[in-house]
Order: structure tokens, then C-alpha cells, then sequence
């Protein structure tokens, strides 16, 4: 066993000789036997730091704190510095209305990034192979993609899985031959508790009693999916790159893709958006590439095409007023953006080739703000001579509707110096006289 965790370890986690790893440590046989090889990997030569790290949910009442004692007692004995969350998971169930499932899942995570952060680490969890036949029957059962048959990934950010390629029978052989002790959570052992119980309990067994090779043929079959699906991720970045415009994606060109593709990169922007991917929403913004319009594809999220352009948005009537006092040098954050008003000197502005996007700074007043659009706003077009009604404006530059009300603008009383999406006004712009600009720099959070 020691062999295959290190080779997944190296191989598929990526893990390098001199890295910092903390085991997320349940107490039950998995994670203890993981941080047990891991050990064994370190004592013989290869250079680990090891952390553990265990999240008491409360949902078990004085089992979740056997748990807990058992995890101190075995850190201590092992002289694995451990880090211990304790949060009511329940409490917090009922109050973001999320299932409990996904809070203690939630929690974890949170947990473990902050430890990331931290510590530079990388966070070792004991998915087993076992629990990745676990999880690709729930896709099936629930309706999934080739994405979704791939289930649990060997590496994922900062989260990595060395037990992936090992079932659950060789880790308590494992945990027999070396005399491990572990927990047991009593949940495990009730069919009815949840459905990948019922998979665990019923399914799996029966799935190996018609093939007893069905640990392997799963493992060569996920080799295969995995590869495909990498393959697919990668045509569709080339896909979106390709299809990329100002303020979204042109339509025609991702329907230009082969349908596989397609639905690949639709996937991808739903991720980001959401966090996570369905079928039917991939299917909807499918539908709405070809007749244009908006859906909504989740609670408050939208996938719209208008005017050619494809793009996935949050909840416009979300949108509020923002008004901050302007001051020259400082960041801020809004609408999931940090913005920066850099003060750059004449030369700086010179070289960089930016003397059309700064704000001369004699032009910026003491009454000066950063605000949204409001009634009456008015743009005076550098070097034109043009003044127009900024919505008619923001309209002819096909400016999305729904980031209009939320590009933020730079005014002096009721003038309006510089407007985001647009650029520098006339009032605004620097001449020569202006030995100082303010340039807006922005960056996505």
C-alpha cells in the first residue's frame, strides 16, 4: 500500500519532495491510516513537514467529542502538531438554509483553505477509491456529465487525495497489519441515512458480486475518463479564448464548436459562476445562445445573449447606489473588484503611454466622488466636442444593461471626470499643464 500512495502522492497530487502537508483527520480508519503512511513515506527519506487537521461538527453529540479526544490522544502520541475547528453545524444548517450535508461540507473547507493560507500547505483528505465508485453511481443516479463520471479528483487547488487509487478493504487490512486504532462513525453502518450509504451498503456489493474484478475495471475505467476529460477542459479554454469579447463571449463563434465542446466551456462559465454545474443549466444557456434572451439557470443567477453576446450575470435588481469620497492613492472594493487610484508622475504617464487614461489631477476636487450612475448624468467625449446623456451613451457602446447601474463613474459636483467602461471625459483629461495624473486600476477578486 505504502508504495501506491507514494506513487499517486508524487504522480497524480503533484506533492514534491520539501512540501508542507496537513491530513484532514476524522479519526476513522481512512484518515488514520493515511497520516500512518505518510509517516512511514517521511521516515524513509522522503522530506515531508505533516500537519493534522479535525473538524468536530457536533452532530453526534458526546461521539463527535470521542472523536476529538481520540484524534489529541493520537497526535500527541505521534508528535503531529494538530489543528482542531469545533463548530455547531447544525446551527448552521438552519441558519444559511442549506442541507447539513453541505454546511459540515462547507466548514470544512473553509477550515482547511485558511489553513492553506496559512501554513503554505497543501491539505491531504482520505477519499478513497472506494468512495470515488461512491460518488460517480450518485452522478449517475442524479444526472451528470462525463465531468461527473470522473468524480472525485486526485488534486484540486490546495486539496490533494493520495488514497485515491486504494479501496476501503486494503486500508483496514492496512490498519490490521499495523495494529492501527481507529473511530468508527455510526452513521456509516445505516442503509437509510443517506444515499451513498445505500450505494456503500447495497449497491457496491452487489455490483462486485457479479464481477469480482470490479475494483479494477473501475480504476482503468476512471484512468480513461479522466483523460478525456482533460482533454475536453482544455479544447474548451481554447473554445472561450477564442469566442472572447468585452463584456462576455461572441455567440456564433461558440456555436461554431463541435456540441461536445460546446457544452464543455457552457460548464466551465457555470462553474465559475456558480460553484457548481447541472445538466439542465448547461442545456438551458445552450437554448438561450440560439434564440438569444436570458434564463435563470440558478437561484439569482442568469445567463443572458443580447446583441450577440453571451454572458452569465447575477441578479440585476441586487444592484445598489455607491457612493465613496474620491481619494487620490487609496483601493477599494466593489461589485467583486478591487479598484486602485494610482498617482503617476508626467514621465511615468509618458512612458507608460497612458496619458489618454489618466485624470489629470488638478481636475479632480475637493467635493470629488467615486458613485454610480444616477438621473441627469451627462459625458462630455474627449476631444469631440460631443456631450451626451450617459445612458444613451453607455447604450451605443453596447455596454451590458445589467453592468450599467453598477460601472462606477468619477465626478467633480456634477461633472463627470471618468466613467468606467468609457474612459476619461474632456473635463477630465489631462493637458499640458498637468504635471500629475490618477489612473483607475482594477483587478477581479
Amino acid at each position: 500500500m505504502n508504495n501506491t500512495v507514494f506513487r499517486t502522492l508524487c504522480k497524480k497530487c503533484g506533492v514534491k519532495a520539501g512540501d508542507k502537508v496537513v491530513v484532514a483527520l476524522s479519526g476513522g480508519a481512512d484518515s488514520v491510516s493515511l497520516l500512518h503512511v505518510l509517516l512511514s513515506i517521511k521516515e524513509s527519506g522522503f522530506d515531508l513537514e505533516l500537519f493534522a487537521a479535525h473538524i468536530n461538527h457536533n452532530l453526534r453529540g458526546e461521539e463527535s467529542q470521542r472523536d476529538e479526544d481520540f484524534v489529541r490522544s493520537l497526535c500527541k502520541k505521534l508528535s503531529v502538531e494538530l489543528f482542531v475547528l469545533s463548530e455547531d453545524v447544525n446551527a448552521r444548517a438552519k441558519e444559511t438554509g442549506k442541507s447539513i450535508e453541505l454546511a459540515a461540507r462547507e466548514v470544512r473547507y473553509e477550515f482547511f483553505e485558511k489553513l492553506s493560507k496559512k501554513l503554505g500547505v497543501k491539505v491531504a483528505t482520505a477519499h478513497t477509491l472506494s468512495d470515488s465508485q461512491e460518488t460517480m453511481l450518485y452522478n449517475i443516479t442524479r444526472g451528470t456529465t462525463l465531468h461527473g463520471l470522473c468524480s472525485i479528483p486526485y488534486k484540486r487547488d490546495y486539496i490533494v487525495r493520495p488514497l485515491l487509487d486504494i479501496t476501503r478493504n486494503q486500508v483496514e487490512t492496512y490498519c490490521k497489519e499495523h495494529s492501527l486504532e481507529f473511530v468508527q462513525d455510526s452513521t456509516n453502518f445505516c442503509e437509510d441515512m443517506c444515499s451513498r450509504n445505500k450505494l456503500r451498503l447495497a449497491v457496491i456489493p452487489h455490483l462486485k458480486g457479479i464481477n469480482e474484478g470490479f475494483d479494477n475495471n473501475f480504476l482503468r475505467l476512471r484512468e480513461n475518463l479522466l483523460l478525456a476529460d482533460d482533454y475536453m477542459h482544455s479544447q474548451a479554454e481554447k473554445a472561450l479564448k477564442k469566442a472572447r469579447r468585452d463584456f462576455g463571449f461572441d455567440a456564433r463563434n461558440l456555436l461554431g464548436n463541435h456540441e461536445s465542446v460546446l457544452r464543455y466551456a457552457l460548464a466551465q462559465l457555470i462553474r465559475e459562476a456558480c460553484g457548481e454545474c447541472s445538466s439542465r443549466a448547461v442545456e438551458l444557456c445552450e437554448e438561450i445562445l440560439r434564440a438569444s434572451g436570458a434564463v435563470e439557470i440558478q437561484k439569482n443567477v442568469f445567463a443572458l445573449c443580447k446583441q450577440g453576446v453571451f454572458r452569465i450575470v447575477t441578479d440585476e435588481s441586487q444592484e445598489g447606489s455607491f457612493e465613496i469620497p474620491f481619494e487620490a492613492g487609496s483601493e477599494f472594493t466593489y461589485k467583486n473588484k478591487k479598484y486602485r487610484l494610482k498617482i503617476l508622475d508626467g514621465d511615468e504617464i509618458v512612458y507608460r503611454k497612458l496619458s489618454g487614461f489618466c485624470i489629470g489631477y488638478d481636475k479632480i476636487g475637493k467635493d470629488s466622488v467615486i458613485r454610480t450612475r444616477k438621473a441627469g448624468d451627462n459625458f462630455a467625449l474627449s476631444g469631440r466636442g460631443i456631450t451626451k446623456a450617459l445612458r444613451k451613451l453607455q447604450n451605443e457602446m453596447k455596454i451590458p444593461s445589467e453592468l450599467r447601474d453598477s460601472a462606477l463613474l468619477i465626478s467633480s459636483g456634477d461633472t463627470i471626470l471618468w466613467a468606467e467602461y468609457i474612459g476619461v471625459s474632456s473635463f477630465g483629461a489631462m493637458d499640458k499643464e498637468d504635471t500629475k495624473g490618477v489612473f483607475v486600476e482594477f483587478e477581479e477578486i
